[in-house]
Formats: C-alpha cells, structure tokens, sequence
C-alpha cells in the first residue's frame, strides 16, 4: 500500500467512527426529547391543572356561568360549553376504551 492509500484508508475509518458516534449522539437527544416532551404533557394535562388548580378551577367555572346567564353572550357561549362537555366526555370514554384494550 502506497501512503496515499493508507491516507485514504486512515479518513475512511475516521468518517465511519465519526458518522457512528453521530448517530449515537442524534439517538440520545432523541431519547432526551422525547422525555422532555413527556414530561411536558404530563406537567400541563388538563386533569393535572385542574386537581392541582382547584380555585383557579371554580373561578373559570363561575365565569363559563355568568357568561351563559348573561344574554348578551348565551348564543355564542353555550355552542362553546356544550362542545367542550362533548369532548371531555369523549376524551374520558376513549382513555378508559384504550385503557381496557391494553
């Protein structure tokens, strides 16, 4: 082998071990993110803020009701609430569906 070659075989084997060491480093951020994201959801979960929220809770509560009861805002505000109860419901029945499947 001429010196060139051994060159060329010496950048080969370092582009290899620095395109393992790549992947290696993309599969830990990946790991790290996916934690990260995660950990997110279940920091900011509508049933965690509301169980840890609860005066925060009753106060929007009490608002989403003198919102209905003022006539100025009912034809906007109950379509509103009705399709936010629709959806909680929904949502509470698909996680005990996905809960009982698995």
């Amino acid at each position: 082998m001429t010196f060139q070659q051994e060159q060329i075989s010496h950048l080969e084997e370092e582009v290899v071990s620095a395109r393992r060491d790549f992947q290696e480093t993309l599969s830990a951020v990946e790991t790290k993110v996916e934690r990260e994201v995660e950990r997110a959801e279940d920091a900011f979960s509508p049933q965690k803020l509301l169980r840890d929220n609860l005066l925060g809770a009753a106060c929007v509560a009490g608002l989403f009701g003198f919102l209905v009861g003022s006539s100025k805002y009912r034809k906007v505000v109950v379509p509103a609430i009705l399709v936010g109860v629709g959806y909680a419901i929904w949502s509470g029945l698909s996680n005990q569906e996905s809960d009982d499947g698995g």
